[in-house]
Order: C-alpha cells, then structure tokens, then sequence
C-alpha cells in the first residue's frame, strides 16, 4: 500500500473476498495520457509467487499480452524466476506495463497463438489432432475435413456431464474436392480399432484471427455465434449409446504460432443436444449447446519439436535382446524418443516381484514380458513400429520351435542397431558374434550384481569387442577398471519362488544404465558416420550418508592383440 501510495495512486479494497482471505485491489494506472482501469488479485502464496493483473477494460489494450477470457494481462514470462519476491504490483507495472504494450525491448519473447485460449476454455477430455506442416491459408476455401473420430458421453452417477469427442483430420479438400493436406503422424490407440468411425464436416476460412469473447459476457466464449445458422440434421452424428445427436464445424484462421511468427490453427465447435434441438424452426425445438473442441498438434515434426536432436531417430530401426530391468526401460526411452522400428525378444514372464524394478506395474503380471511392452508401446507411442519374438537363446525348447540362429536371422534382418541387454556374458559373445558378420554396432549393458556400478558399450564393427573389454580390465586396470563389485556374485539373491539368483539393486539405481544406454544410442545415431570406434561407459556409485551418486567414466576400447576378434 505504501508503493501505490508513492505511485499516488489509491486502490480500493475489496472487502467481501478480503472477508475471505484474499486481497484484490481495482485502481487505474498512469500510463503515458492515459489512465489504464486494472485489478490485481494476490494469491496466499505471495511474495513468492506474482500477483495477477487484469484489465477491466479492453479496450485499452491490445491483444497481445492479454487473455481474451479474463483480460489477464501476460506482463512476465510463466518461468517463475521472472519474478521478484521483492517487487510490489506498482513496481511491476512501472517495468513491464509499457513493453507489454508497445513490444518494448523487456517484452517476454513468447509467441501467443489464439488456440492457447480457446484450449483453456475446452473440456480436458475432447481434442482433434492437426498437423503443423499443413500450410492452408492459400486453398480454396470452404472445403471439407475427413475425420476419424469417437464420440460418447461421460455419464457420472447416472447423471450426463458432457460430450467426449476425439478425432485426427485425416484429409482436408478445398471448395472444388481436391486434397490440400492428409494426416501423415502416427494415430494414437484411441482412434484405433473397432468403434472408431469417419465423417466429413465443412470448414470455413477466416481472414482474422479468432479469439474468444470474455467469458463474463458469453459462456459459450463465442462459439454460439459462430455456429449461428449452421446446424443441419443431416451433417450431423450420432453419440454412441446415446440419445444425443452432434455436429461438428471446423474454422481455419491466421494466428502467431510462435514469437513474431505468423502461422495458421484450427478451431472446432462442436453443437450437440436433442435430436430436436438440430431443427431450429420448430417452436418445441430443445436447447443446443455448443462447446470447443481441444485442437492438438501431433504431426510427425510436432512430436518432436520439443527436442530436436533425436529427429533423425524416426528413420532407424533397433533390435533388443533382453527385455529385464534395464532393458525394458531402455525399449520404452527408445519408443518415447521417436525409434522408427523396434524389435523386442525375451522370454521371461513378469512375475510380481518384478515390478519393483520393471517399468510397468501390475497390469503386466502374469504376462510375457516383451508382449506387455509391445502393447503398452504400441498404444502410448503410435509412431514407433513395435513387435517382439519369444525365445530363450540356448534352450532346447522354444515357442518358436526355431534354433537360436534362425531367431536372430529373423530379429536381425535389415536392423540399423543392436541392443543386448541380457546380461549374459555367453548371449552376449553369440550377440556379437552375430553383428560382427552383420558389420553392425552393438550396444552391451549390465550391471554389476550388487548394483555397485554397471557398464554400457558400444561395440562398433572392426574395433574393441566384449572380450577386449575384458582383456583391457586385465591389463589396463589403471585405464579401464571393472565397475565396483562386477565380480562379486556373493550379492546374488534368490526370492522365493524363483528358478535362480538374481542380483540385488534398485529401478533408479539400474535405470541410470538404461537412460545412459538411450544416449548411447542417440548420439550414435546422430554420428554414425563419424564414429569407427568402440567406447566403454563404466558406472561407479559414490557417495556419503547413504545418498548414492552416480559417476561416469569414459574410455575409447581399442582392440586388443590377444583377442581371437583379431584373428
């Protein structure tokens, strides 16, 4: 109160939601001639946290920087670090104010599309895919949209909360029928499979962007108005197991997609109601509500626009052996980062106790565990090809009823890279027996039986292999050691119920051998044609007062001379 009494400028009080705990203050702010009607709401969390700032008046400010549903005017970035815990409201304005308004040099760089809005104003349960690459703004418009779609309602306690629509616009035609774009990302497992239909809608395009009106004067934030006059029965669909009837209306509009960058979005309204409610003319005609279907980008460059480096992923295909405890994270971190293809084999069931460290829980008990991961693959990651062989190497009997070299002509054929992570030294000898005649990189992960350390490698074609690994911890401890307890098997234990030991150690401890595995696997991808030779990666946990820290070491595997890979 002291800063805006220096700033002589008097707020008033509201004194019912002070009533309640909470400080709003409403005042005008000097500003240039003029004087800018505001509101600031203090959370309980402040200084900590910023203050909210609204304009009460549009039409003193422009569009940028403010939210069309609340006048909330963006005058710092969202990352918290932007404000000072000992900054007043005025302060704030007296810094940011002017440059929110005029584009200043203090202005935050971030791009403000419309969609953001109209998102905020949408139910959590509904989206249409788009894809970023489309670039429409040219074409003949109206056209229409082919959509893949489900439709149902949400029904709580008996009682209707609401429409839940998902949909991917498969095809956009212009005015004459002719295909501007088509859907060219993976399509996400709710829009796969039986109950999945297809419809076409009409879209229009607009020459402005679209925003909402405020929400204080239109619930509907607009959506009504743009529906006006548009329902028609016979466009419309059906909500399964439901009475209700729908009908969908696409808006193409030009909007800042990103700082300083203009670009183009989509907006969806969705009308639904009683079948009645479509024939407006009649008198007895019910209500029709119209509502804002989410739109979400997830073309193929959407998905990873947010990290870059792992693009060139989408081309590779990987093969891995050993889907356990690291090796299992290590299939759902290459399926997360965009892997082309993967191709999984093991043979194990996930028993209960396994998932004390494997990454899905018990949804997958009693389940072969390369299937439980294609599936949960296949269905979270779309964009990735997923399938998986069930054979143990070196068993008699097999699933397959095929011998082990057979498996692997089968899981290696036309692979870009290959994965071992069954913490075998002898599957991993006939593993790199086979890359080596393939002229293909291996990547070897374990960890030591205590879980003390680890060791991911990357064996490369006519340099170091596993066994030079060995003769190297031999002969050149000094330059490459062993991880920390790698022979100490006195660590193995064996739960109950179980056929063998196994070595004792904790998901985030193992987990750092896969997440370093993924980055092995990235960065080769990213140099392949650069890279010739092998490199060990050795894992020692260090620390003090039972914090455990990991450490990383690494070393360039040359061959060595007594090794039979030289011979």
């Amino acid at each position: 109160m002291d800063a805006f009494a220096q700033a002589e400028v008097t707020p008033k009080v509201d004194q019912r939601a002070l009533a309640d705990g909470r400080l709003e203050l409403s005042f005008e702010w000097p500003l240039s001639d003029k004087r800018v009607p505001l509101r600031a709401i203090y959370p309980d969390s402040y200084p900590h946290l910023r203050p909210l700032i609204y304009l009460t008046d549009s039409s003193f400010f422009p569009k940028r920087h403010r939210s069309p549903l609340d006048g909330n005017l963006c005058l710092l970035g969202r990352d918290t670090r932007q404000w000072l815990s000992s900054w007043t409201v005025p302060e704030l304005l007296r810094k940011q104010l002017q440059s929110a308004l005029e584009g200043g040099p203090d202005e935050d760089p971030q791009g403000e599309p419309a969609e953001v809005w109209w998102n905020l104003a949408s139910g959590p349960d509904s989206y249409c895919l788009i894809d970023s690459s489309w670039s429409l703004l040219q074409a003949k418009a109206p056209g229409r949209l082919k959509l893949a779609y489900v439709a149902r309602f949400d029904d709580k306690s008996g009682d209707c909360s609401g429409p839940v629509f998902l949909a991917a616009v498969k095809t956009v035609l212009d005015v004459d029928g002719n295909e501007v774009a088509s859907w060219n990302g993976p399509m996400p497992s709710a829009l796969q499979g039986e109950g999945v239909r297809e419809m076409d809608i009409p879209w229009e395009r607009r020459d402005k962007e679209l925003l909402p009106t405020p929400l204080i004067n239109d619930q509907s934030i607009g959506s009504g108005e743009l529906l006006k006059r548009r329902a028609n029965p016979a466009l419309g669909f059906n909500f399964e197991s439901s009475s209700k009837r729908g009908q969908l209306v696409a808006f193409l509009y030009p909007t800042e997609t990103q700082f300083r960058r203009d670009g183009e979005s989509w907006l969806f309204v969705l009308a639904w109601g009683k079948r009645d409610a479509f024939y407006p003319g009649k008198k007895s005609a019910s209500q029709l509500t119209p509502t804002v279907v989410r739109t979400l980008r997830a073309g193929r460059d959407d998905l990873i626009s947010r990290a870059p480096a792992i693009s060139g992923l989408a081309e590779r295909s990987v093969a891995l052996i050993g889907t356990g405890a690291i090796g299992a994270p290590l299939a759902i971190e290459s399926a997360r980062n965009g892997i082309g293809e993967l191709r999984l084999m093991d043979f194990d069931v996930v028993e209960p106790g396994n998932t004390i460290r494997w990454p899905l829980g018990s949804s997958a008990w009693g389940r072969l565990k390369n299937q439980a991961l294609a599936d949960f693959i296949a269905r979270e990651y779309p964009a990735t090809k997923v399938s998986f062989i069930t054979h143990c190497l070196g068993a008699f009997t097999s699933n397959t009823d095929m011998g082990d070299l057979s498996v692997l002509e089968e899981i290696l054929a036309g692979v870009d890279l290959i994965i071992d992570g069954t913490a075998s030294f002898g599957a991993t000898s006939l593993i790199h027996d086979q890359a080596r005649s393939r002229s293909l990189p291996l990547v070897v992960l374990y960890a030591s039986p205590s879980v003390a350390g680890g060791v991911v490698s990357l064996f490369m074609p006519g340099s170091g292999c596993p066994v030079c690994l060995e003769w190297a911890w031999q002969d050149e401890p000094n330059l490459i050691s062993a991880p920390p307890g790698m022979f100490d098997e006195a660590e193995l234990i064996q739960p109950p119920g179980c056929a063998e030991r196994t070595f004792s150690g904790t998901f985030f401890d193992l987990q750092e051998l896969s997440l370093q595995a993924m980055r092995v696997v990235a960065g080769f991808f990213a140099k392949r044609h650069r890279l010739s030779s092998s490199f060990v990666y050795t894992l020692a946990f260090q620390g003090e007062n039972g914090i455990r820290v990991p450490n990383w070491r690494e070393n360039r595997l040359a061959p060595h001379p007594l090794c039979s890979c030289q011979k």
